[in-house]
């Protein structure tokens, strides 16, 4: 339990610039964004029949039938601020997780700190807690920064604890893609191989949920994209079960990870190749 603590004390204290590398800017971008909605409602007579008159493939990026939300306080906060936030999430969760162990491993540290008395299992947990709490410190630096917006602009008015409900959609989206990254960074060659592919499905989920609101064939296929399950409208009332749907396969990623990572041989520094431990004999668990 002490190595566990002391890897995790350590992990966090090392990310604590990722923290306000990314957590400053969300919480700028929540700053500048809330205040336009005071200049979309005086136009919103001008505005209204040009959404209107949108092909419905475009108009799916913009919400779909949902984009004329955006004339309500809660739609405009849904379509042009927090639609964007998982695939931000998903992006910065793809590369954190996949470097959480590959990164050290590929430089040659982890095989020197396992050698010390240090189990793979707190290394494992103590870096895992450390980068979701990670997570969780960007969010919040996010949600202090459209709070203040909020405050600035004159025509919304939303307490804290509504405009929380959504970030914790982007945080249960955000531990899927650390999880399922981490879990392929214990099989891909390599950490970059891990990320992109790991990015790959954000993006290519996130394209595939818009296009599944104006073409009707692509409905199917869209619900195995994670992105189908963020909550845009969460300030309305936060749903459980697509919630709970995300973290359990969260949990289902973290547990394939950590198997791997306690079967298999650590390769040292310029190793390659890929790394398939459920194949291969079983290491020593520490």
């Amino acid at each position: 339990m002490r190595s566990f603590w002391t890897i995790f004390r350590f992990s966090a204290w090392r990310l604590r610039w990722t923290v306000l590398g990314w957590g400053i800017p969300l919480m700028l971008l929540g700053l500048i964004t809330t205040p336009f909605y005071d200049l979309v409602a005086e136009n919103e007579r001008q505005l209204r029949p040009v959404i209107q008159g949108l092909k419905p493939l475009v108009k799916s990026f913009i919400g779909g039938e949902q984009a004329e939300d955006l004339f309500t306080p809660q739609g405009f906060l849904a379509l042009r601020y927090f639609a964007f936030l998982p695939v931000i999430l998903g992006i910065f969760a793809s590369v954190v997780g996949s470097g959480m162990l590959a990164s050290d491993e590929e430089r040659g540290i982890l095989d020197f700190l396992l050698a010390h008395p240090a189990g793979r299992s707190s290394v494992f947990l103590g870096r895992l807690a450390a980068t979701f709490l990670t997570m969780v410190a960007i969010l919040l630096l996010a949600w202090f920064g459209l709070w203040l917006g909020v405050l600035r602009a004159e025509s919304l008015n939303f307490p804290p604890g509504q405009i929380l409900l959504p970030y914790i959609s982007v945080l249960a989206v955000g531990t899927f893609f650390l999880t399922l990254s981490l879990a392929l960074s214990m099989t891909m060659p390599s950490r970059v191989t891990a990320a992109m592919t790991a990015g790959f499905i954000v993006l290519a989920g996130e394209i595939l949920t818009n296009l599944a609101k104006a073409i009707m064939e692509l409905k199917l296929a869209a619900k195995f994209s994670p992105l189908t399950y963020f909550q845009t409208n969460a300030m309305s009332g936060l749903e459980i079960k697509p919630l709970m749907g995300l973290l359990a396969f969260a949990i289902i990623w973290t547990v394939l990870a950590w198997l791997g990572f306690q079967r298999r041989d650590i390769r040292v520094a310029g190793d390659g190749g890929w790394k398939l431990p459920f194949l291969g004999r079983k290491n020593r668990i520490n």
